[in-house]
């Protein structure tokens, strides 16, 4: 190989890594060990990032806080729950807030949001109990090792319209929930492709603390595929991840990073403050009457929204409200 040329061999015919570490270590100036170290965990972490993963010690404690993170209804109609961590007690969570509302809430609940945004967890089992949650018929939904996870045939399954919210840091059991919901034709997912990290793991302790977590095995969807993540959703709503994950903590501001963008809007509009969002009650209208609700609000003397009325801004939430909105009026008209 000619002097200075760049590396043409294939792949079987690279160096060792341990002699190429040690002519590096001994011969490249102004380079220490801890840097050289850090250079090659993160060479094989980004080379294997769906199969292992540096995990923080802090980050397995967290499982002992609840796994659904909040429950709150939206235009008194939409349940909305938050997921934390998929694990065992995630199901039962669900099922008992869902039921709350239901009898509490003056208006019957015409929809659930499920947002797995920033939700991960390792137990696939939990993740096919939740999604038991949302299924009336007996079906196979998972198989993870020998163990094939079933939903169960009940009269009792929460069975209104289900929008689901993923993201790119939706991962490993989380995935498995949402891949589930789509399989099952439970739920529609709207957000971004998710981080692709679905699979049996199993975690091992580092010298300097935290733990390295590793596949160790393959997990099956219900139809016989291998499930390895990446799931795509039904509508894409594409947000910097930056200003989603302000936009998810409050549903309601705008990020400094935004500007003045309403990115809620859908329309790419620079006025935040001009944006509608429309009450079940003028769809219909829109339905019935063939009212359009758009030139209404832009033409001739229109005003702005009352500025004490909030505006959600989070565009995945706001869509996914919309989505069952439009959802609620078409089977209202159906049942008319």
């Amino acid at each position: 190989m000619a002097s200075g040329a760049a590396w043409a061999g294939s792949t079987n015919e690279l160096p060792k890594y341990d002699e190429v570490f040690q002519l590096l270590r001994t011969n490249l100036n102004g380079v220490s060990d801890a840097e050289l170290n850090s250079a090659g965990v993160q060479g094989l972490l980004a080379r294997f990032q769906t199969s292992a993963m540096l995990v923080d010690s802090d980050a397995a404690l967290s499982g002992h806080s609840a796994p659904l993170d909040k429950a709150l209804i939206y235009d008194d109609s939409y349940a909305y729950f938050r997921v934390q961590k998929v694990e065992t007690n995630l199901a039962s969570e669900l099922t008992a807030s869902y039921d709350d509302f239901a009898k509490t809430n003056k208006a019957k609940i015409k929809g659930v949001i499920l947002d797995l945004r920033f939700a991960g967890g390792a137990d696939f089992a939990a993740a096919a109990a939740a999604a038991d949650c949302f299924l009336k018929s007996d079906q196979p939904l998972l198989k993870v090792g020998d163990t094939v996870l079933r939903s169960s045939k009940k009269d009792n399954a929460i069975s209104v319209p289900l929008a689901v919210l993923v993201n790119s840091q939706t991962s490993e059991a989380a995935e498995g929930l949402a891949a589930i919901l789509r399989l099952t034709s439970a739920g529609l997912l709207l957000g971004s492709e998710t981080a692709g990290r679905a699979g049996m793991f199993k975690d091992f302790p580092l010298a300097e603390g935290g733990q390295l977590r590793i596949a160790a095995g393959e997990v099956e969807l219900g139809d016989g595929t291998v499930f390895n993540g990446r799931v795509k959703p039904d509508i894409a709503v594409n947000t910097k991840l930056e200003e989603e994950k302000a936009y998810w903590e409050h549903p309601y501001q705008v990020p400094a990073s935004a500007g003045s963008t309403n990115a809620a809007s859908g329309h790419g509009s620079n006025s935040a403050g001009v944006f509608r969002r429309y009450s079940e009650a003028e769809l219909v209208r829109e339905q019935r009457d063939g009212a359009d609700l758009e030139a209404d609000f832009n033409g001739a003397g229109a005003t702005a929204p009352d500025a004490e009325v909030k505006v959600l801004r989070d565009p995945a939430l706001a869509r996914a409200l919309d989505l069952l909105k439009g959802l609620a009026v078409v089977q209202q008209g159906h049942q008319g």
